[in-house]
């Protein structure tokens, strides 16, 4: 008993470690480039984490906390599925951003429909799923563990599979591609090994709390996959100068009218002169500015123009 409470420890001090790794690698990519990409892969990294901590750990305690109230295993099977399925909400947050990230590599936006019917669709399939269960509907087998965690499986490989279509479809010679180094290869590599991770944890309590904390521990390090290969492939140095301007609008999701708002503020007009020569309103201005602001993750007009010089190699009112 005292070697299993100590793996499960040891297991939490590891996932513990690299869910901070995955997370902070995220977050220095993001600084070191200041590119929505790397924004959305630091939240995917961040809500990923979240849901296994609590999917996972959370589980645990909850069956550590109740091993001793004798509950008939009826209640225990449920506790085992809907522990985890109350955590779906970060999981769906993940998938999201991790789709997101693909297609803005590939310099690619979400059609309306995907944006508007991806989380009802998901949370409609998840609350129906719920309902079955617990009027009885499906069955619950005698290894709930297992049952949650292949369908878990089997909706991340379907997702994964997603994640490798803006790859097949159009991936060139991209700013993004080059600067990150997640090519389509790296992207298959990064498909393989969910396919294999897949295979290996739907028999994961195989040898009892041995193969359960090996198993964690792979999901866990699975997560940092993007990350670590981004970090150490890439060409991810923040004064990379191979960009021109309307590839730093791509990068930075800036619209039309925000990009000629820079170039004003790089050509060193005031709000007032930027709302007269372009005929809107100083609020407008000002609300574009915040705008643009957020999405370069600078915080004031030098900075801005310090990072388009950065990025372009020029100022844009050359």
């Amino acid at each position: 008993m005292w070697i299993e409470n100590i793996s499960y420890i040891l297991t939490f001090v590891i996932s513990a470690g690299i869910s901070a790794f995955g997370i902070m690698l995220a977050y220095q990519l993001y600084q070191r480039n200041h590119e929505p990409v790397f924004a959305t892969l630091m939240y995917q990294q961040i809500f990923l984490f979240s849901f296994l901590f609590y999917g996972i750990w959370g589980n645990i305690a909850l069956r550590l906390i109740t091993k001793d109230l004798n509950l008939n295993a009826v209640i225990t099977s449920k506790l085992a599925i809907f522990v985890p399925l109350i955590g779906i909400p970060f999981l769906l947050v993940s998938w999201f951003m991790l789709l997101k990230f693909a297609y803005n590599l590939n310099d690619r936006k979400f059609s309306k429909a995907f944006l508007y019917g991806y989380f009802p669709t998901l949370v409609v399939l998840v609350f129906a799923l719920a309902i079955l269960i617990e009027t009885e509907k499906i069955s619950i087998p005698a290894d709930a563990d297992l049952f949650i965690v292949r369908i878990v499986l089997a909706i991340n490989l379907l997702i994964s599979l997603f994640f490798m279509l803006p790859f097949l479809r159009w991936e060139k010679k991209q700013q993004l591609i080059k600067t990150t180094g997640f090519t389509k290869t790296k992207a298959l590599m990064f498909l393989a090994s969910v396919i294999v991770y897949s295979a290996i944890m739907c028999f994961f309590n195989v040898f009892g709390f041995i193969s359960a904390c090996i198993g964690i521990v792979l999901m866990f390090a699975l997560g940092t996959f993007i990350p670590v290969i981004i970090r150490f492939n890439g060409n991810n140095q923040p004064n990379d100068k191979n960009m021109d301007f309307e590839a730093f609008c791509n990068a930075y999701e800036i619209s039309n009218r925000e990009a000629e708002i820079i170039h004003e503020i790089c050509s060193g007009k005031s709000n007032k002169a930027i709302a007269e020569k372009l005929f809107i309103t100083l609020q407008t201005v000002k609300d574009h500015n915040h705008r643009i602001y957020t999405k370069t993750g600078v915080k004031s007009r030098v900075q801005l123009s310090n990072l388009v010089r950065e990025k372009t190699g020029k100022s844009v009112s050359d």
